[in-house]
């Protein structure tokens, strides 16, 4: 839209330049504002994108810490769902604190199942509100992760399936495994994950394969789009000011 209201405003100031040479000293002022405007928009879009970026390469640089000693009794939130999440078979390894580009500590609840083929562990931490992230390898090294929260984007990546199921922690548990099942069928038996080995082994992967993938594709949806629209804008404003400029010379 905004695209379409640069090209339709340097039409007009070009056809009003043409029928009368005389509103130039009204229409270059405008001019001008809309291509800083517009040059304004790029640079900070730029600025914004830098910034994404960088960050993305910091979760992937970023290592955890296992909590030792006396460690904080959760909150209440997210005690409930651990709690939830024992009474489905699973079990608490550790607690996790990662601090990403320098930025405070970030704690993470990690349970494993304690019986079955122990292919699915737990993350739970705070966004808005507490959440459980169910992750999974599978045969072929792809990531499946659902979480239980709407803060959860949906990505269909070659090393990663994530998604929201936000009606229970239960329904997410069971959409997880039938979705893993089918992986499993025709990839092979996935990841066992049931220690704190184990789980230290795979977070490092899942961080340097996915980290930062929420991220990089609202970089994608979001951000790169609006860039483009406004360097289009910026091209108009910036050939539109080119031509107020000039035209007078050409004319006479």
């Amino acid at each position: 839209m905004i695209v379409i209201a640069y090209a339709a405003g340097a039409v007009l100031v070009l056809a009003a330049l043409i029928a009368a040479p005389a509103t130039r000293a009204t229409t270059f002022p405008l001019v001008v504002t809309a291509a800083t405007v517009a040059i304004v928009g790029v640079l900070l879009h730029l600025q914004r994108r830098s910034r994404l970026q960088r960050t993305i390469a910091e979760i992937r640089r970023a290592e955890s810490v296992v909590a030792t000693g006396l460690i904080d009794a959760p909150e209440v939130d997210v005690a409930g769902l651990i709690g939830e999440l024992r009474r489905l078979g699973f079990d608490m390894i550790a607690a996790t604190d990662t601090s990403i580009g320098g930025g405070p500590q970030i704690r993470t609840w990690v349970l494993t199942e304690r019986s079955g083929d122990a292919a699915t562990w737990v993350e739970i931490g705070v966004a808005r509100t507490p959440m459980a992230i169910f992750l999974s390898r599978a045969g072929d090294g792809r990531f499946l992760e659902t979480t239980t929260s709407s803060d959860g984007a949906t990505i269909d990546h070659p090393n990663l399936l994530a998604r929201p199921i936000e009606t229970s922690v239960e329904d997410a548990l069971r959409g997880h495994r039938a979705t893993l099942a089918e992986w499993t069928a025709r990839a092979g038996p996935p990841l066992v994950v049931r220690t704190l080995e184990d789980y230290r082994q795979v977070e490092t992967e899942l961080r340097e394969r996915t980290g930062g993938m929420r991220i990089a594709a609202y970089l994608e949806r979001v951000v790169e789009p609006d860039l483009r629209r406004w360097a289009t804008c910026a091209a108009i404003g910036v050939a539109t000011f080119l031509a107020v400029v000039l035209l007078p010379a050409i004319r006479y």
